[in-house]
C-alpha cells in the first residue's frame, strides 16, 4: 500500500521505519536535518524490540514532489497540525484515508476542516517513541497500539483494509474501533490529568501517584474530564478514575507527559488542546474544571516556548 506520513520524528519515523521494512511504499514530508538524513541513509530505529535500518527513504520538504497516496498519517503536534496539514494537500488526493496521532480529542476536525477532500479519521494511538537525532528514532515502549475508525459512520472496506495494512507489520498493533470516541476519551482522561497536574508540580509520576496532595489533584482532575464525557454521552467506564491511576501505576516512576518534557526543554506547549480544552468543554457546559483552570492560567505564559538561538 502506498503510504504518506506528513512529519518525522519520533511517531512518524516509527510509522516509516516499520511499514518500509513491511514492504509498503511510503513517501515522507520532513524538513531540515531530518530531511537529509533520511534521503542520505533512512532511518534507525532502536528499541525493546529491536533495531530497524530501512537506508535512504523518499523524503521532500515540498508535498507536490512526492505525489498522491492511498493513506496518510499526519503526526504533527496540534499546535502545528493546521498549517502543516495544508502544506501536505498535495499529498492527498479526493477521498484518501487520513489518519491523525495527536493528543487529546480535536485533531479530527481540525484536519477535516484543513483538508475537505479526504476522509479524516478519528484515531489514538499509545506509543512511546522519540527522534534523539537527525533519522534516529529511539521506542521505550515495546508496543505501538492504534485504533481508528470513520468519522462520522460506521467503517467502511477501505478503512478496514487501511486497518489491515497498518497491522501488518509485526511492530504495529492496529484494528478498527467499535467505538473511537470512548477510545480517545479514555486517553484523554489520563493524558489531560497527569500533564496538567505533572506539570503544576514539575514532577515525573511516581511524584503524582506517591505524594498525597498530588495524588487527590489528579484524582480530581481525572472526575473533571469524566463529569465532561458523561455531560457528552462518551461511553467511559464508571470506574474510569481508579482505572485511570491504576494504568499510571503501570507507567516507570520517572515517566513524564510529554507537555513536561516539551516545558522542560522550553519547547511549545500543546495546552490549548490539553487543559485548554478540558477548560473550554467545562465552560460550555457548565462543568467545573478548577485543576485544569489552575494548569492553563499557570502555564499560558509559557505556552510558546523560549525562542531557540
Amino acid at each position: 500500500m502506498k503510504f504518506g506520513i506528513v512529519g518525522i520524528g519520533g511517531v512518524g519515523g516509527y510509522f516509516a521505519a516499520c511499514l518500509t521494512q513491511a514492504g509498503h511504499e511510503v513517501a515522507l514530508l520532513a524538513r531540515g536535518a531530518n530531511l537529509a538524513a533520511l534521503r542520505e541513509r533512512g532511518i534507525r530505529l532502536t528499541g525493546p524490540l529491536g533495531p530497524v535500518e530501512t537506508g535512504p527513504l523518499r523524503a521532500s520538504d515540498d508535498a507536490r514532489t512526492l505525489g498522491g497516496a492511498e493513506a496518510v498519517i499526519v503526526t504533527p503536534k496540534l499546535y502545528d497540525l493546521e498549517s502543516i496539514a495544508r502544506q501536505a494537500a498535495p499529498m492527498v488526493a479526493p477521498g484518501t484515508i487520513v489518519i491523525p496521532v495527536q493528543n487529546g480529542v480535536e485533531a479530527q476536525p481540525i484536519l477535516a476542516r484543513a483538508l475537505p477532500q479526504a476522509k479524516v479519521l478519528k484515531a489514538t494511538i499509545y506509543i512511546s517513541s522519540f527522534l534523539v537525532a537527525p533519522g534516529t528514532i529511539l521506542q521505550k515502549s515495546p508496543f505501538c497500539r492504534l485504533r481508528i475508525a470513520a468519522a462520522p459512520g460506521p467503517s467502511g472496506d477501505d478503512v478496514q483494509r487501511v486497518a489491515a495494512a497498518l497491522h501488518k507489520p509485526p511492530r504495529i498493533e492496529c484494528a478498527v474501533s467499535p467505538d473511537i470516541d470512548a477510545d480517545l476519551w479514555r486517553k484523554f482522561a489520563m493524558l489531560a490529568p497527569f500533564a496538567a497536574v505533572a506539570c503544576l508540580a514539575r514532577k515525573p509520576v511516581g511524584a503524582v501517584l506517591g505524594e498525597p496532595a498530588l495524588l487527590a489533584e489528579f484524582t480530581a482532575a481525572i472526575g473533571e474530564v469524566a463529569a465532561i464525557a458523561a455531560a457528552k454521552k462518551i461511553a467511559l467506564p464508571p470506574d474510569i478514575v481508579a482505572a485511570t491511576i491504576a494504568t499510571t501505576r503501570a507507567f516507570p516512576p520517572d515517566a513524564k507527559p510529554s507537555m513536561l518534557e516539551d516545558l522542560e526543554a522550553g519547547r511549545a506547549l500543546e495546552l490549548e488542546w490539553l487543559a485548554g480544552a478540558v477548560v473550554r468543554f467545562g465552560k460550555e457546559l457548565g462543568i467545573p474544571t478548577p485543576i485544569h483552570e489552575k494548569t492553563y492560567r499557570e502555564l499560558l505564559p509559557l505556552a510558546g516556548g523560549k525562542k531557540q538561538s
